[in-house]
């Protein structure tokens, strides 16, 4: 009777180890899901906030270069009329010989820089979202903890991604042959 009683009590002494042991394997599954899905969340929110910050970056960069093209423009056509203005003579040469003023391109390297930099970092964080939704789906695709998070209710994530039309359709048809870089207005 007294072996039974040891075997009895090696037999609960494992049970209840191997209870605690599930017990902190399904909370840290559990948690670890709950906390990539927040993590998704949050990652769109903030690619929300990177989209309209590149946009405006942006755009208000490109309106500070044309009202420099503006300033030049105006520049370059009162050399113009003051060089033709009187019809005098050797008008062309005095032309020639006067200084014309410079034109400062680094603000259109800036605005590439800022487009490029802009774009980039977009770019990043679609790549870091879809990752995080691949570690958690994947929670969800393997074996144990699918069935854990499954009877919590735990579902896959299909993550958003911001694309262009031009894209969209590239991946639809498996082709993209448009090569053009200045394509023509119709």
């Amino acid at each position: 009777m007294k072996k039974f009683l040891v075997i009895g009590g090696i037999l609960a002494g494992g049970a209840f180890l191997l209870a605690i042991v599930a017990f902190f394997w399904g909370m840290g599954n559990y948690n670890r899901a709950q906390s990539l899905k927040n993590q998704i969340s949050a990652k769109e929110q903030a690619n929300t906030a990177i989209f309209d910050n590149m946009w405006k970056k942006i755009s208000q960069s490109a309106q500070v270069t044309d009202s420099q093209k503006d300033a030049l423009k105006e520049i370059f056509n009162g050399y113009a009329e003051a060089r033709s203005g009187g019809g005098s003579q050797g008008s062309f040469i005095n032309a020639v010989k006067e200084a014309i003023p410079t034109v400062d391109t680094k603000i259109w390297t800036n605005l590439q820089n800022i487009i490029v930099g802009a774009r980039d970092e977009w770019t990043n964080n679609q790549v870091a979202l879809v990752d995080i939704g691949r570690e958690y789906n994947t929670m969800l695709d393997v074996f144990p903890s699918n069935v854990l998070l499954r009877m919590f209710g735990f579902e896959k994530i299909n993550v958003k991604l911001v694309t262009s039309s031009r894209t969209g359709e590239a991946f639809r048809t498996g082709k993209d042959d448009d090569v053009d870089l200045t394509p023509k207005k119709k």
